[in-house]
């Protein structure tokens, strides 16, 4: 018996690096996975691994900040597997258009200085919209239908201790108060609300800041390394699982001690 069978799980943001180990290990243990991500060819290549080692999916391209195509989307999952049950968020960027990085300004006041209006709400629209509008399709298909529900939100570090781009920062921190605000609307019709908020992590985006950086948060971090996709798939699959059917309204944050408290 897998952790997640019978469950439907949508991994938004699932072509890349997190979501792909998130998307391979649900489905090893027996959910029937739906991979979404803006990039085409990402979300299918994601949705063939699973399918090339026995599992189950369907891969979806949509812009999670498209509430229109987010209902089409969930229209479709209905039709195929029926209603999600396991949500994780995972869609994100480190960059916008107009961000104001073009000049590294990513870790300064310059960044804020040079900032454009859509750099700015571009960044939220995916984060923060893109998971209100994901959650709020799966709440109207299992509410008053006595199906339980996980939600996972994909915060960082960032959200908690301030680092990084301004907009990725604020981002991150605001999927983990509506992490707060949905564990107490929906924990009582049985649908949980957790959020992960990785430290360092293998990844093409961190390893887009620069090896000499990485190398430099390494030496900072008390596990003496970065952290792997797996890492993070496996803390989304204990919040996404029945064994942590008590658990809703918190965080857990895989990052080896870079940021403890």
């Amino acid at each position: 018996m897998g952790r997640l069978d019978g469950k439907v799980a949508l991994v938004t943001g699932g072509g890349g690096g997190l979501g792909t180990a998130i998307s391979t290990l649900f489905a090893s243990e027996g959910a029937q996975v739906v991979v979404q991500d803006l990039n085409e060819a990402a979300a299918a290549a994601t949705a063939e691994l699973v399918a090339a080692n026995g599992g189950e999916a369907m891969s979806v391209a949509c812009d999670v900040s498209d509430s229109k195509a987010i209902e089409a989307m969930f229209a479709d999952i209905d039709a195929r597997f029926g209603p999600v049950t396991v949500l994780v968020n995972n869609a994100g960027v480190d960059r916008t258009p107009g961000d104001g990085s073009g000049e590294g300004n990513t870790v300064n006041e310059r960044q804020v200085v040079d900032m454009s209006d859509d750099g700015w709400q571009r960044m939220l629209d995916i984060h923060l919209n893109g998971a209100f509008y994901c959650t709020r399709a799966m709440l109207a298909r299992l509410l008053g239908t006595g199906i339980k529900g996980s939600i996972v939100n994909m915060s960082s570090i960032a959200g908690l201790a301030g680092w990084g781009p301004i907009h990725y920062a604020t981002a991150k921190a605001g999927l983990l108060g509506f992490t707060r605000a949905m564990a107490r609307f929906s924990s009582a019709a049985g649908i949980r609300t957790n959020a992960v908020c990785p430290g360092v992590i293998d990844t093409p985006m961190t390893q887009s800041i620069g090896q000499d950086m990485v190398e430099g948060l390494k030496m900072l971090t008390p596990a003496g390394r970065v952290g792997t996709p797996d890492d993070i798939a496996h803390a989304a699959l204990y919040l996404a699982s029945d064994e942590s059917d008590f658990v809703t309204g918190e965080y857990i944050t895989p990052n080896g001690g870079l940021v403890i408290g």
